[in-house]
């Protein structure tokens, strides 16, 4: 299979050059994407220690008409630290993008990090971008970094005998006025069944995030100080099952960075979440398990070691507060991602 895609890709390549000599401009990109992440959660009855680390290679192809218009192909190839394998998960990326300096729109199936990096791991915990990094759908943004509205369509499983019907749907929105802004992030996951399976209920996780602030930088190296405060609301619910769960509660984020170094607070106070995570676990919740719990505080003390628009690199030591219980992470992620087409592209939302 691993083999498959990499002639896939040489074919369209050897397809794409031609045309794009002759009559279109050729456009490409080339992504590196390096991930560890070690937490020990050994503490914690909700969630799990593991240690992940991994490189992720994704070069792509392209060809542009009229400015706006363009198609890519190519592959997102991920190996895993210490795997004897040469690829451990191979993925096509293919799709149609539509740019302008006011909107974007893309249709097939194109990386995660370059689209969503608005949404916080309330939503979708850090290793929903080391090992689901592709978007099989559909993305629309209007708009740019401190104002814009986006919708998008991520179907991620196809219904078979074996496997259930699953995708996303969400929508998000950022609006600045000067210092203050308002931010809003949700989505809707639907869980249904497999093919002549009557054991399989329809499931359905609704997460949405509206919140306030600060947000001041300034010249002199002070990069963020952020105060933002709002309510996390959702509906869960087995559809076979008379009872659904409407939890809410108050998230406030408290960020300071100065020179490349940097803290992030995010603390989750109400009803907890993810009622059905022993059930269904990480098939139905791609969220962070820790909102399990009626209270929540994440507190990431982080050094930018690279933050520029090519190249991104971030170590950080990060503190989980859950359960009355104190447990520890570390984390180091490189992002490498070169084009030759950056006029808009540059413009979009930090990676981490």
């Amino acid at each position: 299979m691993k083999n498959y895609f990499l002639r896939i890709f040489l074919y369209i390549f050897l397809f794409f050059v031609p045309i794009c000599l002759f009559s279109q401009e050729l456009q490409w990109k080339a992504g590196l994407y390096y991930f560890f992440d070690n937490t020990e959660f050994a503490r914690s009855t909700i969630a799990k220690p593991q240690t992940m680390a991994g490189v992720h290679l994704s070069p792509e192809i392209g060809i542009s008409w009229n400015t706006e218009h363009s198609v890519y192909a190519g592959v997102d190839m991920l190996k895993l630290s210490g795997s004897q394998n040469v690829t451990d998960k191979t993925d096509l990326i293919a799709y149609y993008q539509n740019t302008t300096p006011l909107m974007k729109f893309r249709a097939g199936a194109f990386q995660r990090a370059e689209l969503l990096s608005n949404y916080s791991d309330f939503f979708f915990q850090d290793s929903v971008i080391n090992f689901r990094p592709i978007i099989h759908g559909l993305f629309w943004q209007v708009g740019q970094k401190h104002q814009f509205f986006n919708f998008w369509l991520d179907w991620v499983s196809h219904q078979t005998v074996n496997d259930r019907e699953i995708f996303y749907v969400g929508a998000s929105a950022h609006k600045r006025f000067k210092y203050f802004f308002t931010d809003f992030q949700s989505y809707l996951y639907h869980f249904a069944g497999r093919e002549n399976n009557l054991n399989d209920h329809v499931c359905d996780n609704a997460l949405a995030h509206l919140s306030v602030g600060v947000d001041y930088s300034n010249r002199q190296g002070l990069d963020t100080l952020l105060f933002a405060i709002g309510a996390l609301t959702g509906f869960e619910r087995e559809r076979a099952l008379v009872t659904s769960h409407t939890p809410l509660g108050a998230v406030v984020r408290f960020n300071v960075e100065y020179r490349g170094i940097g803290i992030n607070n995010m603390m989750y106070v109400g009803n907890p979440r993810l009622v059905m995570y022993k059930k269904f676990g990480g098939n139905l919740y791609w969220s962070n398990p820790f909102l399990q719990s009626n209270f929540y505080l994440e507190s990431r003390f982080y050094l930018n070691l690279f933050h520029s628009s090519d190249i991104q690199g971030k170590i950080a030591s990060n503190f989980h507060i859950s359960e009355r219980k104190l447990m520890y992470e570390q984390t180091f992620y490189l992002r490498i991602s070169l084009n030759n087409h950056s006029k808009f592209d540059k413009k979009t939302l930090s990676i981490f």
